[in-house]
């Protein structure tokens, strides 16, 4: 059991399959991080005199330093601790793992599910600003009718949710979250969203539960059609595009280059990362604030992340008070044990919609490209947001999201 307690309304799911939760953090778990905090060195990095690297050489000092200032003289998480507790959680146990799950039942006569996943350095709260957009439109002057009952649980190993005993692949956690929406949650029709490390797991979904999954919705393209998995420059067909050649091969030098040394790092050795993060608060804040900082936006983020301080600190303080550092490392280093490429001369057959977001951590990929390994029947390039758009923009996210949802739910009801 994670950190937090088993308190709470009782959620509107089968009895005796759930335990009602909420977060509950021990005063002396906080005071352990501010102490932390406290006694870090910002002199550290600047050993060189009149050195002022900015961004070049990884997390900006002087960014990191006013970061932790704030984090010991102003934020404050109990506020956004009951915030969270606002929405209805609760924990599960699925295939011996212990799920964190949030859920908002949707306005509406008879709304639709969709699953929201996560990946890294985010958390379940990453979806906090469009939750009751999707479930309650009418409080943004949309259509009580629209909502949906939004299901957001913790990845396995990251938050409130456990380790699995066993490797836990991309394909394996697809299956595990399926259960829990169909056999715990007494779902049989539902939508899955993913961005990041949870795009594969909901690609993974709409490819093995058809039957179920009723769409696709992700905002990185994951798993591919045979022979060309991610980041190989591969393009697994005989006559790609020109398009899609240059697509391929620039995602193999973005993956390769700067950006991509993290990946390999997490990848490879999250035991010889972890005790560090786990350990020093400001140390798990330089190694994610660089993230939040060159994955944002580009044209939002200026000298500094696109997503508030608070957005930010919270994201981390999920990690940090659940006591998941480690554990969302090793997660993460197993999530590639399954394929990422669809078997020989398959697609996934739901309808799929895909969000290019301006992402500098991924190359867009072309419309083309994407519908070789699904339905594709729709695809977007908005305007602003990065890789977090569920926090830097939630109104057009949830917009993306939603539309996609009605033009499949039309499409259903008239065939």
């Amino acid at each position: 059991m994670r950190t937090g307690e088993r308190a709470g309304r009782e959620p509107e799911v089968p009895p005796g399959r759930v335990t009602p939760f909420r977060i509950n953090t021990p005063e002396d778990s906080l005071e352990r991080i501010r102490q932390r905090l406290a006694e870090f060195d910002p002199t550290a990095s600047s050993k060189r005199p009149g050195w002022q690297p900015g961004w070049r050489s990884g997390t900006d000092p002087t960014t990191l330093e006013a970061l932790i200032r704030y984090w010991l003289t102003d934020y404050d998480w109990r506020q956004h601790e009951h915030e969270l507790n606002a929405f209805e959680q609760f924990t599960a146990a699925v295939d011996g793992l212990e799920l964190h799950v949030l859920r908002e039942p949707g306005s509406g006569t008879a709304p639709p599910t969709v699953l929201l996943l996560h990946g890294w350095p985010s958390s379940f709260a990453t979806f906090r600003a469009v939750i009751r957009r999707l479930a309650h439109p009418e409080t943004v002057g949309g259509d009580p009718e629209d909502g949906l009952t939004v299901v957001v649980p913790s990845l396995p190993g990251y938050g409130f949710s456990t380790l699995a005993a066993a490797p836990l692949g991309v394909r394996s956690a697809g299956h595990l979250l399926h259960r829990l929406l169909t056999e715990v949650l007494g779902e049989t029709r539902y939508y899955v969203h993913g961005g990041d490390q949870g795009a594969p797991i909901a690609e993974w979904m709409a490819f093995d539960h058809p039957g179920h999954c009723a769409g696709l919705h992700t905002t990185l393209l994951g798993v591919r059609h045979d022979g060309a998995p991610l980041g190989s420059g591969l393009t697994g067909v005989a006559d790609p595009s020109a398009d899609e050649t240059a697509f391929t091969q620039r995602e193999r030098d973005l993956n390769t280059g700067p950006l991509g040394a993290y990946f390999l790092l997490q990848l490879t050795a999250p035991l010889t990362l972890a005790p560090a993060l786990a350990d020093s608060p400001a140390g798990f804040a330089a190694w994610v604030l660089e993230k939040f900082h060159l994955w944002s936006d580009p044209a939002a983020t200026g000298s500094g992340p696109a997503l508030t301080t608070d957005d930010i600190i919270t994201e981390m303080m999920i990690y940090l008070v659940s006591g998941s550092v480690t554990s969302s490392l090793v997660a993460y280093s197993e999530l590639f044990t399954d394929p990422i490429t669809l078997p020989p001369g398959r697609a996934i057959e739901v309808p799929s919609a895909f969000a290019a977001f301006p992402d500098p951590r991924v190359v867009t990929p072309p419309a083309s490209f994407v519908a070789r390994s699904r339905n594709l029947v729709r695809f977007t390039e908005p305007p602003r947001g990065g890789h977090f758009p569920a926090i830097e923009v939630p109104d057009i996210f949830a917009v993306d999201l939603a539309e996609f949802v009605r033009q499949t739910e039309r499409t259903s009801t008239t065939r």
